[in-house]
């Protein structure tokens, strides 16, 4: 009787158990052990940028530029090195002023030159005109996809435009001016043309690979609006940060629905890092945020010419005056 009550007992407490470790999994397969974290006032972190595309958004197809001899593409990069400069202090950012000092005391003139900050271009020696650096800029995108990539003089081609474009990401006003339109057309929900050159600043994410080896380099415009450079020419971005990309207008990402917004294609284009621009001017900049701290040190006068200076006496404009002064000071001599 002993027996077969002890046994009755492990029956009884293995089927409880049994139904305790059931009840225990139902409870975690239906979701009702939340993780750790989970609970009440904790906010899901919302990437800034995508990992990847949708699946079924179609990218458009690739752009291809029609190819240009080597000389029109060097005289392109040329004409943009050129109007990125200053037409007024030919990209010094120094106005120099030479005064002409005339004393009674001294009988050879005294040059004083002063220096000070250009006017036009408040010391950083880039021209502020869109005018005169938007049509440069819009007719060398293209030629960037021209280029044969098996030439041998396109590496030094290259390196050529990616020091003129460098230059313009350096260039800080300058390029905010440039680009303005077509940001404010792009982050209003407006398309650019497609087919039509295209600049525009923007933040910079991790590229997005689309297979066969291509990536896409995203950069955010806006919160609703993006750009994607495909197979970039001249590729000088850093790791992260703001950027400028150009390229040519391949169209939009269509059948794609994310919270980014729109999203547009460049093809064969650009992208370089955004750099505070340099102060040139004799103004001193300490901190390296563009506005002079404080203006130039007075510069020490020039003196020009040779010889003693000698003691000058003033002339009267009066002819009789001026007559009987020579006679006093050098007799004329009347002899035959």
């Amino acid at each position: 009787m002993v027996g077969n009550s002890t046994i009755r007992r492990c029956l009884l407490v293995a089927l409880l158990l049994g139904v305790i470790a059931a009840l225990s999994y139902g409870r975690s397969a239906e979701g009702d052990v939340k993780p750790k974290g989970a609970g009440k006032g904790v906010v899901q972190v919302v990437p800034d940028f995508p990992i990847s595309l949708p699946a079924g958004a179609m990218v458009p197809d690739v752009v291809v530029s029609p190819a240009v001899p080597p000389d029109v593409f060097v005289g392109r990069v040329m004409a943009l090195t050129r109007t990125l400069q200053c037409p007024r202090c030919t990209g010094t950012g120094t106005k120099v002023t030479r005064h002409r000092d005339l004393t009674v005391a001294r009988a050879v003139p005294t040059m004083r030159e002063t220096r000070e900050d250009c006017g036009a271009c408040q010391g950083t020696g880039f021209s502020l005109s869109t005018a005169r650096v938007s049509p440069v800029l819009n007719s060398f995108i293209p030629l960037l996809g021209s280029t044969d990539p098996d030439a041998p003089a396109t590496a030094k081609l290259l390196d050529k435009a990616r020091t003129a474009l460098e230059r313009l990401g350096c260039s800080g006003e300058l390029v905010e001016r440039v680009t303005a339109t077509t940001r404010n057309g792009i982050k209003s929900g407006r398309s650019p043309q497609q087919g039509a050159p295209c600049s525009v600043t923007g933040e910079l994410g991790q590229p997005i690979p689309i297979g066969g080896g291509t990536r896409l380099i995203p950069v955010k415009v806006s919160a609703h609006s993006m750009v994607f450079l495909r197979a970039p020419i001249v590729n000088a971005a850093p790791s992260g940060g703001m950027v400028l990309v150009g390229g040519i207008v391949a169209g939009a990402i269509t059948k794609v629905e994310w919270q980014w917004g729109q999203a547009i294609v460049l093809d064969a284009g650009y992208i370089v890092a955004l750099v505070v621009p340099e102060h040139k001017g004799p103004g001193v900049d300490a901190d390296k945020d563009g506005v002079i701290d404080r203006p130039p040190a007075p510069t020490k006068p020039k003196r020009v010419g040779c010889g003693t200076p000698q003691l000058r006496t003033l002339r009267s404009r009066n002819p009789d005056v001026a007559h009987t002064h020579r006679s006093a000071t050098r007799p004329t001599d009347l002899r035959l």
